[in-house]
């Protein structure tokens, strides 16, 4: 097949799930031009909501349901996503985990609301929550929020940094253990154990992995709480994509990626399955996963051992902002 040369972009970016969004309204706003190669029919990724045909009016989120305190994150609000008509609600009652005999375990919004379904299975864990809810408190606001907005340190310099404070030392030591030895050692009702590793899944984060032993109290003493988008969650792809769109950037829907190309250790631009040729003069950047990305779309040659420029200077695999 005869390949085609479009027009030169500063940079291209695979994948219009809401991470490359993000990438994208950013790189516009500062005046990059920028280009948008998404399969589907329409730029979201997991933000994908359909109404039911036999039921006029129920619309289900088929991926992303719940956005963890969205509307507080910094580019919710840098890319004007409100105007654009992302708008979100946070139920009271938060995430449940419902038992068979019709008893649930209930995580409010409400700490105290929280406590006491707790206290419904047991009084001892409920006291027990509650410590580590208060504790994990200036740990959120002094430790983790502060870093989850920033580039991160070199391990040793942030060991140095938390010795320095009783809540910096208390973080360090829990993080040591998994979610699972967290739960098994401050936890005895068997509900509440599932529940809290339940809650714990929601998140993303593997039960058995050690130096996450911290997450589930950070979850507890966190003010973010589970949020709805009002319209569905397309209605947040949507606001992203016209934030785009506003400010010059292009989107190209259904279109595959066949190869990123690659020039002299560095990615020049993007070849689609139809023969058509992208260039960027400044970067790639990647929203699809590492597999897709490193092995389907660059061939192995390109992948030299010890070459570094290619991973540092040109290509970003961009997959920070997590829903």
């Amino acid at each position: 097949m005869a390949t085609e040369h479009s027009q030169a972009y500063d940079g291209i970016i695979l994948g219009a799930g809401h991470n490359g969004l993000i990438l994208q309204a950013y790189a516009v706003r500062a005046g990059l031009n920028v280009l948008m190669l998404e399969r589907r029919s329409e730029p979201g990724g997991g933000l994908t909501t359909f109404e039911d045909p036999k039921h006029p009016g129920f619309l289900h989120n088929t991926h992303a349901f719940f956005h963890r305190a969205l509307n507080q994150m910094p580019w919710y609000e840098d890319l004007e996503l409100a105007s654009y008509g992302a708008d979100y609600i946070e139920p009271e009652l938060n995430v449940a985990l419902i038992l068979e005999n019709g008893n649930s375990l209930q995580w409010w919004t409400d700490f105290e609301r929280t406590y006491d379904s707790f206290a419904l299975f047991s009084k001892s864990d409920a006291r027990t929550l509650k410590q580590w809810h208060d504790d994990f408190q200036p740990i959120v606001s002094q430790i983790l929020l502060p870093e989850a907005m920033s580039p991160p340190v070199p391990p040793d310099a942030r060991r140095k940094f938390l010795q320095q404070t009783p809540e910096g030392r208390l973080l360090e030591k829990v993080s040591a253990l998994s979610p699972l030895e967290f739960v098994t050692r401050e936890f005895e009702n068997p509900v509440i154990r599932a529940g809290l590793l339940f809650f714990n899944g929601l998140r993303e984060v593997d039960l058995r992995v050690k130096g996450f032993g911290h997450h589930i109290a950070a979850l507890l003493a966190s003010p973010a709480k589970a949020q709805m988008a009002i319209g569905g969650s397309r209605s947040l792809a949507r606001a992203l994509t016209n934030s785009v769109k506003d400010y010059g950037g292009v989107i190209l829907t259904d279109v595959y990626p066949a190869k990123i190309l690659i020039e002299n250790g560095r990615a020049v631009g993007v070849e689609t399955r139809d023969g058509q040729i992208h260039m960027a003069r400044k970067f790639v950047a990647s929203s699809l996963n590492p597999h897709q990305t490193f092995l389907d779309l660059i061939e192995p040659a390109s992948l030299k051992a010890g070459d570094a420029r290619l991973s540092h200077s040109s290509i970003t695999f961009w997959r920070r902002c997590s829903l």
